[in-house]
């Protein structure tokens, strides 16, 4: 468990070791650079708040150094023993869902522990970046004038609030705060990718828990320890759509994409809507293969999510109260290499199967 825990953290949610390898071993030079591209998560890799890589990367591992010493004190004051404060914060702000026990955070059935894993969870799910700009600002708009931040935290609220007026409508729950409770923890939890539970949503009428995989996809920030294509790519093909919409009204106008008021290239809009492309089609076809091998639909799909998201649980045979344990080798193998396309950056892995890059 110890071990399962610290190298979740060292990874950081994909940021971790590569990263860590440029800050320490700066000799990397233009290699360094490379791997620092290919391991930050999301479309625009070039921003950086520091002149050299292997600042940027000290910089992200400070902000992530700081906030796993925050969380395992928070966890420890709360009430937690000193090893499970230690290894739920490994699992909390690397967003990797493990726990010591089978009942996950339900075990210590505290709202203020909740609370606790819920903080860190959404501050993992921000660009650890962000957290230089706000200390060299002072200000904590800085992350606010980030349409990324912004759009995140918005998805985060209007899930817990769309989540727990269902259950409440469905007679899952009758009093309001129980509702908004385990609605807000389990949609936090699900959306950055942390995979935590207190109870089996899977038991919950299929549209709650199947809208809180579906966050899991997209909502988290890019240069954060979370998983799934990230915020930034949904808000670019958004603005996108909206620019093809307009084009269709006025052919010769124009209309660039902007995001947080710069132009994005036609160079990154691509990338994005190549991504966007390919992570639809694994979706589709690593469902149909699980499909093929015998599981039921909500299964496959919600495994294949979950773990190409690095959600944790998904739903049906895989969900909250059970694990993967039943499935077939085969499988397993296919869940297996979603979870890679999806761990590491999704592009970064597919080029290794095309001939032109052994041909360089």
């Amino acid at each position: 468990g110890w071990w399962r825990r610290s190298a979740g953290r060292a990874g950081g949610g994909g940021l971790g070791i590569i990263v860590l390898a440029v800050a320490i071993l700066p000799m990397l030079g233009v290699g360094g650079s490379q791997l620092f591209k290919a391991e930050m998560a999301g479309p625009m890799k070039d921003q950086k708040l520091t002149p050299r890589i292997a600042d940027t990367a000290r910089v992200i591992w400070g902000a992530y150094l700081a906030m796993s010493v925050a969380c395992f004190l928070a966890y420890a004051a709360a009430g937690m023993g000193w090893a499970d404060a230690f290894m739920h914060m490994c699992s909390t702000v690397s967003l990797g869902g493990f726990s010591s026990y089978d009942a996950s955070f339900g075990h210590f059935d505290s709202p203020l522990i909740e609370a606790i894993a819920m903080l860190f969870m959404v501050l993992a799910g921000v660009n650890l970046l962000l957290y230089f700009a706000v200390w060299r600002a002072r200000s904590l708009r800085t992350l606010w004038r980030n349409t990324e931040v912004r759009s995140f935290y918005t998805v985060l609220l209007a899930g817990t609030g769309v989540v727990a007026a269902y259950l409440l409508w469905r007679g899952e729950y009758s009093e309001p705060l129980v509702a908004l409770r385990h609605s807000a923890f389990h949609v936090v939890s699900v959306a950055t990718t942390g995979g935590f539970a207190t109870q089996d949503y899977g038991q919950w009428p299929l549209f709650a828990p199947l809208l809180m995989m579906l966050l899991g996809c997209f909502a988290t920030c890019a240069g954060s320890t979370g998983g799934g294509i990230k915020m930034v790519r949904m808000l670019l093909m958004l603005k996108q759509a909206r620019r093809e919409l307009v084009r269709i009204v006025h052919p010769n106008v124009v209309n660039p994409v902007v995001l947080n008021g710069q132009a994005i290239s036609d160079r990154v809009m691509q990338s994005v809507i190549a991504y966007m492309m390919i992570y639809g089609a694994i979706l589709v076809g690593f469902t149909m293969l699980l499909v093929f091998t015998g599981l039921d639909v909500v299964t496959a799909f919600t495994a294949v999510i979950a773990c190409a998201n690095n959600i944790g649980p998904g739903l049906g045979e895989v969900g909250p109260a059970g694990n993967f344990s039943g499935l077939s080798d085969v499988q397993t193998w296919v869940l297996t290499f979603a979870m890679m396309l999806g761990r590491l950056e999704l592009l970064s892995v597919l080029v290794l199967f095309t001939p032109a890059f052994w041909r360089r």
